[in-house]
């Protein structure tokens, strides 16, 4: 399994997971904006709770799902890791 694109907050500003999720599958898939995702984030995983779930220093956490034909790991220190599925 390749990982095709890891990011931290410190690498876009502190910026919350679930943004970090569309600006890493944004930037794989060569979309220009978000209407070209095939499915919202929202069907696949509610947004705030991502976030909330990395809130605060949680340590050692990690969440997958899939998302527009990506394997998608956000990690505690808020990598975001994509393969492909």
């Amino acid at each position: 399994m390749r990982t095709d694109v890891r990011q931290r907050p410190d690498d876009r500003g502190g910026e919350r997971p679930s943004l970090a999720v569309l600006s890493a599958v944004m930037e794989r898939a060569g979309y220009n904006d978000a209407t070209e995702f095939e499915t919202c984030l929202y069907d696949v995983i509610d947004p705030d709770a991502l976030d909330g779930l990395f809130h605060h220093g949680t340590r050692d956490g990690r969440v997958e799902f899939s998302l527009d034909g990506y394997n998608v790991h956000v990690h505690s220190d808020g990598t975001v890791e994509l393969t492909d599925k």
